[in-house]
């Protein structure tokens, strides 16, 4: 799992499910985020590695906005290692 997920092909969303709630409840965070994140990967190939590459952005958004969080990077990419049945 990622902090991105594919609800149909071809499109990418945040995961918010996945996220802390103080980020995941955060509705004007969120489409922050997603703004910030469309010009980045729009137009890249819809494969793996595209959303390896929005994971990795939500990841260094988020931190961006919360810098003083020890440990919230680790925790964020650790959702990659849960596996959606």
């Amino acid at each position: 799992m990622r902090t991105v997920y594919a609800p149909k092909p071809g499109v990418i969303a945040l995961n918010f499910m996945w996220l802390p709630t103080f980020i995941g409840f955060g509705n004007a965070l969120k489409k922050e985020i997603e703004l910030e994140l469309k010009p980045k990967i729009e137009g890249l190939p819809f494969t793996e590695e595209t959303l390896d590459k929005a994971h990795e952005l939500v990841i260094d958004a988020i931190l961006r906005r919360f810098p003083d969080r020890p440990g919230l990077r680790d925790y964020l990419d650790a959702i990659k290692f849960v596996e959606d049945g």
